[in-house]
C-alpha cells in the first residue's frame, strides 16, 4: 500500500510497524517490509518539508481499500493491547485523511472514506473509556471525531444541492443521529434536523437520536437514559459516551426534588433510571457529588451537591451485551442502518 521507495527508506530506518508484519513474525531487529501491510503513516506538515510527489498520493481507490485493510484485518488483531491497535489505526487513518485534502477529492470519495472513520472514532471512544490517560486521550479522540462528522456533514449538504448521485439514506441518517448525540440538548443541532428532507426525518436511528437529544433539551434526563436502549450499536457507543453529563444533571435536579433530612431515595431505583452498571458505580459517582449514601439509599440535600466536572464515563451493561454479539468490521464498514 506504499510506494517502493517510501517501503524501503521504512524498512531501512527501522520505522515498520508490528501490525505491519505477518501474523506470527519472529522478532527481528530489522524486518523486511511487507508490499501490501505497509501503511503510509501521518506525517505532520512543517517547514522545509517538500510538497508530496504524486506517487506518494494515493488515489481514491486505494485509500478506501486502506481503510478496509485497517478496519478489517487489524481492528481484530488478537495478542496485542486494543490500545496499541487503536493508535495505529488512528495514525494510518489520519494520514488517509491527509491525502483525501492534499488532492481535493470530491464529495463522493470522500464520504466513502469519512465514514468508516467516523465510526471508528465511535466505537473506540466507548471501548476505551475505561482506560487511563496514559493510554487513550478521550478529547483528542473527540476532537477528531467532531472534524470528521463536521466535514462530513458538510459534503452531504453539497451532495444534497448539487446533481450527484446522493449517499444511502441509512448512512446519512446515522450520520445526523450522531451529531445529534454528541451534541446533546444543543437547540442548533435540533434545529438543523427539523430542516432535513423527510425521508432522513423518519429514519428510525435519527428520529429516536432527536427525541433524546430533545429530552436533554427539556431536561427530561430519565427519558433520555431510557432511550439510550433503542438506538443502533454504534449510536448507543456515542450516547453512553454522553451518560456522565445526564446523569450530572439529574442528580443535580434530583438533589432539590428530593431534598430531605429524613427522607432517603432508594439506590437500586436510582441504578436502573441511569443505566449504572452496579452499585458500586452509583456510590462512586455519589460521592464524586458530595451525595451521602446510607447503606441501599441516598440522601439528597439540595446544600450538599458539588456541581464538579462530571464522573468519568464507564460502560454500560446494555451496551455490552449488545456489542458482544456484533461483527466489528461489519459495525464500522457496512452497518445495518437502511431501515
Amino acid at each position: 500500500m506504499l510506494s517502493d521507495s517510501v517501503c524501503c527508506r521504512r524498512e531501512k530506518e527501522g520505522l515498520l510497524h508490528l501490525l505491519e508484519l505477518p501474523i506470527g513474525t519472529p522478532l527481528h531487529p530489522a524486518p523486511e517490509a511487507h508490499p501490501y501491510l505497509t501503511v503510509k503513516s501521518f506525517s505532520r506538515s512543517a517547514a522545509g518539508q517538500h510538497t508530496p510527489y504524486q506517487d506518494d498520493l494515493r488515489p481514491p481507490a486505494i485509500l478506501y481499500k486502506t481503510v478496509c485493510h485497517l478496519l478489517t484485518n487489524i481492528i481484530e488483531r488478537q495478542g496485542m493491547e486494543w490500545c496499541i491497535v487503536y493508535d495505529f489505526v488512528f495514525d494510518r487513518l489520519r494520514a488517509v485523511r491527509q491525502d483525501l485534502v492534499i488532492q481535493g477529492l470530491g464529495s463522493v470519495d470522500s464520504i466513502m472514506v469519512l465514514e468508516p472513520t467516523v465510526r471508528f472514532h465511535s466505537y473506540a471512544g466507548y471501548r476505551l473509556c475505561a482506560e487511563p490517560l496514559s493510554k487513550f486521550d478521550p478529547t483528542i479522540n473527540r476532537t477528531h471525531l467532531l472534524e470528521c462528522l463536521k466535514q462530513l456533514l458538510v459534503l452531504y449538504d453539497e451532495v444534497q444541492l448539487g446533481c450527484h448521485d446522493t449517499p444511502g439514506t441509512g448512512a446519512r441518517a446515522e450520520m445526523e443521529a450522531l451529531y445529534l448525540l454528541l451534541t446533546l440538548g444543543y437547540s442548533e443541532t435540533l434545529s438543523r434536523s427539523l430542516h432535513l428532507p423527510r425521508e432522513l426525518r423518519e429514519h428510525h436511528a435519527l428520529k429516536t437520536a432527536f427525541a433524546m437529544s430533545l429530552a436533554m433539551w427539556c431536561g427530561n434526563y430519565i427519558r433520555a437514559c431510557a432511550l439510550l436502549p433503542q438506538l443502533s450499536p454504534l449510536l448507543m457507543c456515542i450516547a453512553a459516551q454522553q451518560l456522565p453529563l445526564i446523569r450530572r444533571r439529574a442528580l443535580q435536579v434530583m438533589s432539590c426534588a428530593y431534598s430531605s433530612h429524613n427522607l432517603t431515595f432508594p439506590l437500586s431505583t436510582l441504578q436502573t433510571l441511569l443505566l449504572y452498571k452496579t452499585k458500586g458505580q452509583v456510590e462512586s459517582d455519589c460521592r464524586h457529588y458530595s451525595i451521602l449514601v446510607k447503606g441501599n439509599a441516598i440522601s439528597f440535600w439540595k446544600g450538599a451537591f458539588q456541581p464538579d466536572t462530571h464522573g468519568p464515563c464507564l460502560h454500560v451493561e446494555c451496551v455490552d451485551t449488545v456489542l458482544q454479539s456484533c461483527d466489528l468490521p461489519k459495525l464500522l464498514l457496512h452497518p445495518a442502518v437502511d431501515q
